[in-house]
């Protein structure tokens, strides 16, 4: 998987010296709606409780994501291809191919 420069990421960390704290600035929305949130990580057992959770979290989803794709397969009849084709369009912003079109490979616009 390439590399995501950290201009592009949705969130920046640093380091407060003064302090001794990590701070994570979070970036939600776009445009007049973005706001910036700011967690604190005070301690090095915080920080590591925080990197346990997004990891955590990291593999539920991803867990979550295999088991229903799985369950389309099993009892919704998708083909495996089609659905890997549909899941990797709706990831890419320049699709315009409605999803029911790649899935059942419909002619329709």
């Amino acid at each position: 998987m390439p590399e995501i420069a950290p201009d592009e990421l949705p969130f920046r960390v640093g380091y407060d010296m003064d302090s001794g704290a990590i701070i994570v600035w979070m970036t939600f929305g776009a445009g007049p709606r973005q706001t910036t949130r700011r967690k604190v990580y005070t301690s090095l057992e915080a920080t590591v409780i925080a990197v346990a959770e997004h990891q955590h979290e990291s593999f539920l989803q991803a867990r979550l994501a295999n088991e229903l794709a799985h369950a389309a397969i099993t009892h919704l009849g998708a083909d495996p291809k089609r659905l890997q084709a549909a899941v990797r369009a709706l990831s890419d912003p320049a699709s315009t191919v409605p999803v029911g079109a790649i899935l059942r490979g419909d002619s329709r616009p």
